[in-house]
């Protein structure tokens, strides 16, 4: 097993070397102790000038020894990211966190509503407010295997200000990274305010859960497109 020139590739496989080496040292006598290791690991490396700038990617790990279930050796998930991705833009959660690092980047504010009878509360304090807002209504871990593949389309109520300069960053972002953006319902005029609900998705999600007429999907201006 190699590494990527890719730096998220590189950084997985960083981790199971560092994994694998220490097991040769002294076996992990428990799951939690082997995510233990990663997360120091992690701490010890995130200000390494190769990873300096990946901030979304080191939370999604940190996320991923969470969330995920310690039945599962965290090793074989790390292996199965770097083996399927191949590069990163290949792996659906970490170009979904680069998008939302980017936005971060721009001065937005990204809030994951978890619960559905809080949607309309997070939506109104926001409302009243000002600044540039992307608040999140589907939960990360329901769009998204651990082992990184979208299974859902993830859903955003943007929040802007009429004299804001990139009313469209979210729309830019996503689409940047390679998702479909599909815009549903206008644009809802508040005072200074402006919402509008954003989903995004991939044509590998199963139909029955995301399947956007094409003339539906949001392109940006052609001065804001990336080039691969």
């Amino acid at each position: 097993m190699h590494p990527a020139e890719n730096s998220v590739s590189h950084l997985l496989w960083c981790i199971i070397v560092a994994l694998r080496t220490a097991e040769e040292d002294s076996p992990f006598t428990s799951e939690t102790a082997r995510r233990r290791f990663i997360s120091n690991w992690l701490n010890s490396a995130r200000d390494k000038p190769s990873f300096r700038d990946m901030p979304g990617e080191f939370t999604t790990l940190r996320e991923l020894l969470n969330k995920t279930s310690k039945s599962v050796c965290v090793t074989e998930i790390l292996v199965t990211l770097l083996e399927n991705a191949h590069e990163a833009q290949r792996c659906d959660l970490f170009r979904f966190r680069s998008a939302v690092s980017m936005l971060l980047g721009q001065g937005w504010k990204h809030t994951v509503c978890r619960y559905p009878e809080s949607i309309s509360e997070a939506l109104l304090a926001r409302q009243r407010g000002s600044g540039l807002h992307a608040l999140q209504l589907t939960r990360t871990e329901q769009a998204f295997l651990p082992v990184g593949e979208m299974i859902m389309p993830v859903t955003f109520q943007i929040l802007v200000s009429n004299t804001d300069s990139e009313p469209y960053g979210p729309e830019i972002a996503f689409h940047n990274e390679g998702f479909d953006v599909v815009l549903v319902g206008g644009e809802l005029k508040l005072n200074e305010r402006i919402i509008r609900t954003m989903h995004i998705g991939l044509p590998s999600i199963p139909t029955a859960e995301w399947n956007p007429l094409h003339d539906h999907i949001w392109a940006p201006p052609l001065e804001n497109r990336a080039y691969h």
